[in-house]
């Protein structure tokens, strides 16, 4: 059969059923759906997007783990900031106590870094911590074993490192202790305080763990406190300080000083720390009151109601004491003759004193203080000065010379004191003024102005025991010293009443002593040497050399100087006009009166101007 016109004819072909398949896929390979542009885009950003989400992902986790670290650190600290330590101090470091017999020391509010001492059952301080904190009147003589404490009108005395019978003499009354009243110790001397309480007034209580003293020396006011919530005291002000001691509520704190937040208080156990001011309110106050001494100080002198005018008179020799000598017209009311001098180191003295010369003295109105002097010998005072049996035999020898030769007082002018030698001349001072002052006799000491080098001569000790306590306020520029000056400008003078105004001595008791003479200084080569000249003489001596004298305003003396065959001269005059400028700085510091060195040098003007001083 022939197919139809216009069909393939495909029935003869072989493999035609594969031929079938074929065309039955293609329709199906055309039928792949082509994406519009649009969703490729979306597509590949949300791969991009999904790539970089997968690199973030560590880093982040890295970025939020270094933030808790740190945010943990932080807190940590800020709540260890804020949070209170409850380290306790040790208290044997906080007071500086490391063995047994050591006893912290808190007087008048403050920890002290002084130490006192435990001995036998008995509370002790250090010689140097009663100097320091109570008096220093005590003298200690180690060679002798020796305390002494020498009041206006007797000594008290105690032997050093005493065993079982613990005593004490008041004069002669002896008294008997329950400790001993002075030990040594290392070398160094301590009292106890039950011997102390006799002469020193003080509060003192005690306590343990560790031991300590909590002492006032003064009457004081304390602002008390009271703790309103349980809490601690403080090493310092902050929560994280160390504690000192916990304080629970209803506890009182003594208030000694307050900040912002914090303040310090003292418990009255002594423990000296800080507190939060929210943690306590005020509650008033307490005062301490010292309590008094059994053997109290108490000096009274022997005063003139007026001004002092006492002229120094240098005698050598008994038949050569005239009072003639002496102006009396001056204004003079007291004459201080050079009478007694100490020839050896046992004390021997030779005595020029003239009963005619003290009669005529006392009929024309004058009082005698006799000088007693180591000047013009080559004498070692410390070998007379430091027993207490030699003082005494001198002392006594003293008295008994001036007594016999009627003189009215007594003037030390002891000039070589050896610098070691200080505490046994304040000594001697006490000594002596219970015997001067039990026989009305008048004593005054002769002093160097003030320097560091003469500070042993203890110009405190003379304010307190002695009637008077001259300046020697000339030998600005002394003789043999090798350099030209004044012997007494006023800035000189001035510094020598307000120094020994500064040393203790009250300015009622002090009388300066002016020069009568003037040094005529004399520079060839280099070398300086000089003549002393009274006023009269010097004014001559310029006059006839002709030496032109000008005053100047910073020495208050008249200068001048001339150079004559290679040699210059100098001359810082005293006159009536330099005596009247020093006498105005007496008046101006409310001196007791004036002294002069020596009759004999003197003028008349100069005399004048000195009453005038005398009446004002």
């Amino acid at each position: 059969m022939r197919p139809e016109p216009g069909r393939r004819n495909t029935a003869g072909r072989s493999g035609g059923h594969s031929a079938n398949t074929r065309n039955s896929r293609r329709p199906q390979q055309r039928r792949r759906v082509k994406r519009r542009p649009n969703e490729v885009a979306k597509r590949r950003r949300k791969r991009k997007f999904n790539e970089a989400l997968g690199k973030f992902i560590p880093v982040f986790l890295a970025i939020a783990a270094i933030v808790a670290i740190v945010a943990i650190f932080y807190g940590s600290k800020i709540v260890e900031r804020y949070t209170y330590s409850g380290k306790h101090a040790d208290l044997k470091e906080y007071y500086g106590v490391y063995y047994d017999y050591q006893v912290a020391m808190i007087i008048n509010n403050a920890r002290v870094e002084d130490k006192g001492v435990y001995y036998k059952n008995s509370y002790y301080i250090s010689h140097e911590d009663v100097k320091k904190y109570f008096t220093n009147h005590f003298y200690i003589n180690l060679d002798e074993q020796l305390c002494l404490y020498t009041t206006q009108d007797e000594i008290i005395k105690a032997d050093i490192n005493q065993t079982g019978d613990y005593c004490y003499y008041k004069g002669d009354e002896k008294r008997e202790l329950d400790c001993a009243p002075v030990i040594t110790n290392d070398g160094k001397t301590y009292f106890s305080f039950n011997y102390l309480s006799l002469f020193a007034e003080f509060n003192i209580n005690k306590y343990d763990d560790p031991k300590r003293m909590v002492i006032y020396t003064e009457d004081t006011h304390l602002d008390k406190a009271t703790i309103n919530k349980d809490t601690q005291i403080r090493y310092r002000g902050g929560v994280k300080s160390d504690i000192l001691k916990d304080v629970k509520e209803g506890d009182s704190v003594y208030v000694l000083e307050e900040m912002e937040d914090w303040a310090k208080v003292m418990t009255k156990d002594g423990i000296i720390g800080y507190v939060e001011i929210k943690r306590y309110d005020k509650s008033g106050s307490d005062n301490i009151v010292i309590e008094k001494c059994e053997i109290p100080l108490e000096y009274k002198s022997i005063t003139s109601d007026s001004k002092i005018n006492m002229a120094f008179h240098q005698l050598f020799d008994i038949n050569a004491s005239d009072f003639t000598d002496v102006p009396l017209d001056a204004g003079i009311n007291v004459v201080a003759p050079t009478v007694f001098r100490i020839t050896d180191n046992e004390g021997t003295i030779k005595s020029t004193v003239n009963a005619n010369y003290v009669a005529n003295a006392h009929n024309a109105g004058v009082k005698i203080w006799g000088v007693w002097t180591d000047v013009d010998n080559e004498v070692d005072l410390s070998a007379i000065l430091h027993k207490y049996s030699t003082r005494q035999q001198f002392i006594g020898n003293m008295i008994s010379l001036t007594k016999e030769g009627g003189l009215d007082g007594i003037n030390l002018d002891f000039e070589k004191i050896p610098s070691d030698a200080g505490s046994d001349w304040a000594e001697f001072l006490r000594e002596l003024s219970v015997a001067t002052h039990k026989e009305g006799i008048v004593l005054s000491v002769d002093n160097y102005a003030p320097t560091a080098s003469t500070v042993h001569y203890n110009r405190g000790v003379q304010g307190d025991v002695c009637d008077y306590v001259i300046v020697m306020g000339y030998d600005e520029h002394w003789a043999s010293g090798g350099v030209a000056g004044s012997v007494a400008s006023i800035g000189f003078v001035e510094n020598g009443i307000v120094n020994t105004i500064d040393s203790g001595v009250p300015a009622e008791k002090i009388i300066n002593a002016v020069p009568f003479y003037t040094r005529v200084w004399k520079t060839k080569d280099g070398t300086v040497t000089a003549d002393t000249m009274g006023m009269f003489s010097t004014a001559a001596w310029c006059e006839e050399y002709g030496v032109e004298l000008n005053w100047s305003d910073e020495a208050c003396q008249k200068y001048g100087e001339k150079e004559m065959n290679g040699i210059l001269y100098q001359v810082w005059l005293e006159d009536a006009q330099s005596i009247e400028a020093k006498l105005s700085v007496m008046d101006a510091h409310n001196c007791a009166g004036v002294a002069e060195w020596k009759l004999g040098f003197d003028t008349r003007e100069a005399w004048d101007v000195i009453q005038e001083y005398l009446s004002r």
